[in-house]
């Protein structure tokens, strides 16, 4: 088992019994935080020299759209409508499940590289199956805690499309990541449904969402 001892840094606990501590050492055995305290001997453990460094627990991104990756910052100047218009109906629709991969594993990779160990992906491109299949891949390969929140697909509309606040989160779909992809078990990647609220949707599009997240 691999042995981590982080030598010397600020330790900010964020747990009261604990408090906040300068000069501590984190021992840490395999996955687990195993001792905590000042000079801790630790043999044949590898060392990172923390001096003058912050220790703390992750911090949690508890809104991404990690597609929007390699796209970020162009909505800047954007209004909402504009930015349902030229990124939903139009960005969005070029993306292939490759590209979903490509950018929620380097999106996923970005957050940890910040310190940030726990996200909530509101994956809201997610045409097809291989789209919402290919993101929770990359999720699970970047090795951070994350909630893949399904959003409602947005097909193109046309030739009698339906509109979209009257779109319904797929039943099926939403059964199969469930059942087969992530069942919210102990692993480090589980399930949400993201649903829009009256606002964005019609009543019974809510009512739909609603009922089938309870199931």
């Amino acid at each position: 088992m691999r042995r981590l001892l982080i030598k010397n840094c600020y330790l900010l606990s964020l747990d009261d019994s604990v408090g906040d501590r300068s000069g501590w050492d984190i021992l840490i055995s395999g996955e687990t935080i195993g001792q905590i305290g000042p000079d801790l001997n630790a043999p044949g453990a590898e060392i990172i020299d923390a001096t003058n460094m912050i220790a703390m627990p992750g911090l949690v991104d508890a809104h991404l759209h990690t597609w929007q990756t390699g796209i970020r910052g162009i909505a800047g100047d954007w209004t909402l409508f504009e930015y349902g218009r030229m990124m939903h109906a139009g960005l969005a629709r070029v993306f292939s499940a490759e590209d979903i991969y490509i950018a929620n594993l380097v999106g996923a990779l970005n957050q940890l590289n910040a310190g940030i160990t726990t996200l909530f992906d509101w994956c809201h491109n997610n045409p097809t199956p291989a789209h919402s299949d290919r993101a929770i891949d990359a999720l699970e390969e970047s090795g951070i805690r994350a909630v893949f929140g399904h959003g409602t697909p947005k097909p193109k509309l046309n030739d009698g499309g339906v509109p979209t606040e009257e779109q319904l989160h797929p039943r099926e779909e939403v059964k199969r990541i469930h059942e087969q992809r992530l069942s919210n078990g102990p692993g480090l990647v589980t399930m949400a449904m993201c649903i829009r609220g009256p606002d964005l949707a019609s009543l019974e599009a809510c009512q739909h969402d609603i009922d089938l997240a309870r199931d």
